[in-house]
């Protein structure tokens, strides 16, 4: 048994591109893993401000908060752009001349898609609704033809797949810092870490209000609101938070 594993493995090995398949799950793996570090700078850029507090004692924190978030964007953008893998999949195997059958399940997916996107485009109001709306669009499309490829695609093509992908990400992080930090804003609104939640600081051993205003930020250590336009930082030392939209502490 165990020479017939060691068999498989040197086999695995010994074909052409398998260096190329384990380079690009590496680095694959190796990017996402900056995801919620890189979105969350944007973040703090637009907000003028930085933690040093969150990313030395709140990785754990943030990594379950970035795991969750970009799990339900990438949900969404399945709803949105699904089809695209089921498309790369049937294009891939044709070009090699190989019969898939993703194309009719592709086809009912586009149906289901196009009504999606239908039905957010036309609830959209603002310009930073659309924008985000765009980034996650675009976002999604190269990361699911990624997927396409990633599960048919030769070890070289795979490389390139994802050099794609990183471009597009670096891009996209720049272009669209704006509706980043509105994505981010989302998430610390549900998790009620920030997002500008009208807060009230309130120190606790003399039951007084220090100061309201919005919440930017909730960190290990610190709390960061907006007050009159101005970002104030407190130390969450002997500090009760109360939430003033929805009368939580």
């Amino acid at each position: 048994m165990i020479e017939k594993v060691k068999t498989n493995i040197v086999n695995f090995l010994a074909k052409e591109d398998s260096t190329y398949h384990i380079l690009s799950y590496i680095i694959s793996s190796m990017l996402i893993s900056t995801f919620p570090i890189i979105w969350f700078i944007v973040f703090m850029k637009e907000k003028m401000i930085f933690s040093y507090d969150f990313f030395t004692n709140g990785m754990f924190g943030l990594s379950i908060f970035f795991l969750i978030s970009i799990f339900l964007l990438l949900i969404f953008g399945f709803l949105l752009v699904g089809f695209t893998t089921l498309f790369t999949i049937y294009l891939y195997k044709r070009k090699h001349n190989k019969f898939h059958d993703s194309l009719g399940l592709g086809m009912i997916l586009l149906l289901l898609n196009v009504a999606v996107n239908y039905i957010i485009f036309t609830n959209l109001n603002t310009e930073i609704e659309y924008n985000t709306f765009l980034f996650i669009v675009i976002f999604n499309i190269i990361f699911y033809i990624h997927i396409g490829i990633s599960l048919v695609g030769k070890g070289m093509d795979k490389i390139i797949s994802l050099v794609i992908f990183i471009i597009t990400f670096t891009w996209s992080s720049i272009a669209y810092q704006k509706e980043i930090s509105s994505f981010i804003e989302t998430g610390l609104i549900q998790f009620r870490m920030g997002g500008g939640i009208e807060t009230e600081i309130i120190n606790f051993t003399k039951n007084k209000s220090i100061s309201k205003g919005k919440l930017i930020l909730l960190t290990p250590n610190e709390i960061y609101l907006e007050v009159h336009n101005d970002i104030k930082i407190f130390n969450r030392n002997n500090i009760i938070i109360k939430f003033l939209d929805s009368n939580k502490t």
